[in-house]
């Protein structure tokens, strides 16, 4: 069912805190033969490996476009039988189910909806990643509404990526100027008119803006890659190891920014630092293994990589992760573990692949809060 602005104020609909109880998870399946090298065999093994480590805790929808299943149909086939995953058809323009897939918001009684902002591929006809993005755009209704049956506000005329976005869940919204305010965006509107619109649609009381994301970030510095709510007063925000590494500026401003600010509730938040791995380049090997393709991105061997162990998706009870074969990679963990202890879970599954796409495992997934339809 559609529905409109005055249903989600009416009912009190608000974006939930990532860490608590989900109805599932959404993954899409890679194909792009311009971003996943090999025939996308690489990357799709590490999407079934971040997939199976979901489904241990609860349900993951695996979307499978006809051009994924017929890359790997194995692969697609024992997805189909492990337990916790149910595979279904859905066509789109690439595998990024954070950004081109509905910002989820329940209501003050428990019922999930979904806010259907526009996706132009990370910029559109500025700095988009590709030229046609038609079937990443339509998700919100072929996917979300039509197949798995959820009410829909649609805010198309918005530019919002879920990645650009984290919350507390308790009317705090974490983002970057970075972002928001690039012209590959919403270049018409003001930032206080975004922050409206952000308030308007997801029930947030204050926005945070941080100054930048993680350094060279295809997608003009999501928050998803550098910072993100532990829980209502902790926010973990990637630091590189070396003060000399260009990443060391940008997370320093943002430290002082978090530093200085308090929640919707006016606690004050303390900033946990989290290493980054590398930095990380991409090899010759790596980028032969794709092939060109007009009006997309290139990506070229020697182009550093913005990797990080923030990128990660939580759930009630775990938390899945990328390594990089990095010394960083046990450390991260750590850090998650000492804050969390028995509470989660907390799993670590190779990300070097999805790296290569230009994303992480908070950006391939998708979660859809716990409540009716």
């Amino acid at each position: 069912m559609e529905i409109n602005r005055e249903i989600l104020t009416a009912e009190g609909y608000s974006f939930p805190f990532e860490g608590e109880a989900h109805a599932g998870v959404i993954v899409e399946l890679p194909y792009r033969a311009d971003v996943w090298r090999e025939g996308a065999l690489p990357a799709a093994g590490e999407f079934v490996q971040v997939i199976t480590a979901i489904a241990q805790f609860e349900p993951v929808i695996a979307a499978c476009d006809d051009r994924a299943r017929a890359l790997y149909p194995e692969l697609v086939a024992k997805l189909e039988q492990t337990a916790n995953v149910t595979v279904v058809p859905a066509r789109y323009d690439d595998a990024w189910a954070r950004d081109n897939v509905p910002v989820f918001v329940r209501s003050r009684n428990g019922k999930v909806a979904a806010v259907d902002f526009g996706f132009n591929a990370w910029g559109g006809t500025f700095n988009g990643l590709y030229s046609s993005w038609d079937d990443d755009n339509a998700l919100g209704r072929t996917l979300i509404a039509d197949k798995l049956g959820y009410d829909r506000l649609a805010d198309k005329g918005f530019i919002l990526e879920g990645g650009s976005i984290h919350t507390d869940g308790k009317g705090t919204l974490l983002t970057t100027a970075e972002c928001l305010l690039s012209k590959g965006r919403n270049p018409n509107l003001s930032k206080e008119q975004i922050e409206a619109e952000l308030k308007a649609t997801l029930g947030i009381r204050k926005v945070i803006w941080l100054p930048y994301g993680v350094y060279r970030d295809e997608t003009t510095g999501h928050v998803d890659n550098i910072a993100c709510f532990l829980d209502e007063t902790h926010v973990l925000l990637g630091f590189p190891i070396g003060d000399r590494d260009p990443q060391y500026r940008r997370s320093k401003a943002d430290e002082e920014v978090l530093k200085n600010e308090t929640n919707a509730q006016g606690q004050p938040l303390k900033v946990i630092r989290m290493p980054m791995p590398g930095p990380l380049f991409a090899t010759a090997k790596e980028a032969a293994g794709l092939t060109s393709v007009d009006g997309s991105k290139p990506r070229l061997a020697g182009e550093r990589l913005a990797g990080s162990y923030v990128n990660f998706l939580m759930g009630e009870k775990y938390i899945v992760m990328p390594t990089f074969n990095c010394p960083e990679d046990s450390r991260a963990k750590n850090i998650l573990e000492r804050f969390y202890g028995e509470a989660k879970k907390v799993i670590q599954v190779p990300g070097r692949e999805i790296l290569l796409g230009g994303g992480n495992i908070h950006c391939i997934t998708k979660q859809i809060p716990q409540g009716g339809k």
